[in-house]
């Protein structure tokens, strides 16, 4: 029976964070946000849309909570490398999260044959997220020596976008990285960062933060990584949406209604990963 009320807790707790920051979206969309359209655009909402979007997002936040613990699981496979012509793929999780945010991505590419599937859990979580990427070029390293590939691919979710761009550009990831599949990825930071100053990477990852720009000074897609970037103009924590914009340089593909833990969970964003993992 406390289990039951812990698990109806969360879901309660995750319902209301998520409706809270819905709530941001909608503040920002209206009164920080320059459009020459003079609201035109405010007939696209379709608010069925807009309610099954937010309780699929809170039934996702509340999944990837309550099924941390198995990170300890994930951050251990695989052991041994299998021959397979593609790239091995690495995992970065984004702030405060861990391996198992990829755990429905994980079983799918494994169904469709990809082999060499590897996660890191960094921390601690409130460290400099340049300390951070410096763990995330460590693990391509390591997953490169294990496999003997000389580049892999990265799947990254949140700030691990952010991450990894680091690693490219400034911790010696450059020519390592084939691709770059960002999922949610906030490249210009997020308004979101100030409703929690825990710690020097949450204030780093504020929009158009200090070391947002500096990452961003000599183009968003650093080295010759190809960048795509899958976001949703439905984000609920990268505020703007845009942010997760990478450039004219990258592949941008925009998502509708969903938030940003549903982007993990997402049976069409797999799909769109699949393909993109495929494409020469």
């Amino acid at each position: 029976m406390i289990i039951i009320y812990l698990l109806v807790s969360v879901l309660l707790i995750t319902t209301w964070v998520t409706t809270s920051l819905y709530i941001v979206v909608w503040y920002d969309a209206v009164n920080l946000r320059t459009r020459a359209d003079e609201g035109q655009w405010r007939k696209g909402i379709r608010f069925f849309s807009i309610l099954q979007g937010v309780f699929i997002e809170s039934l996702c936040l509340f999944f990837i909570i309550i099924t941390t613990p198995l990170r300890f699981y994930f951050d251990r496979i695989p052991k041994n490398p299998q021959r397979d012509s593609r790239p091995p793929i690495l995992f970065v999780h984004g702030w405060g999260s861990g391996s198992h945010a990829f755990m429905l991505i994980y079983l799918l590419l494994k169904k469709h044959g990809f082999k060499n599937l590897y996660f890191m859990t960094y921390r601690p979580i409130f460290a400099d997220a340049g300390e951070l990427a410096n763990q995330v070029a460590e693990k391509i390293d390591f997953v490169r020596q294990k496999t003997g590939s000389p580049k892999i691919n990265v799947i990254s979710h949140s700030m691990g976008g952010v991450l990894t761009r680091y690693a490219v550009k400034n911790a010696g990831a450059n020519e390592k990285v084939e691709k770059l599949i960002a999922l949610g990825g906030p490249h210009l930071g997020s308004r979101v960062s100030a409703f929690m100053p825990m710690g020097k990477n949450t204030l780093q990852m504020a929009y158009k933060s200090a070391f947002i720009t500096e990452l961003a000074s000599d183009g968003m897609t650093p080295g010759d990584t190809d960048y795509i970037s899958i976001y949703s103009d439905f984000d609920n924590f990268v505020i703007p949406q845009d942010s997760a914009h990478l450039g004219e340089n990258a592949k941008n593909i925009k998502v509708p209604f969903h938030g940003h833990i549903r982007l993990l969970y997402s049976y069409h964003v797999i799909q769109l990963i699949i393909e993109e993992l495929r494409r020469e």
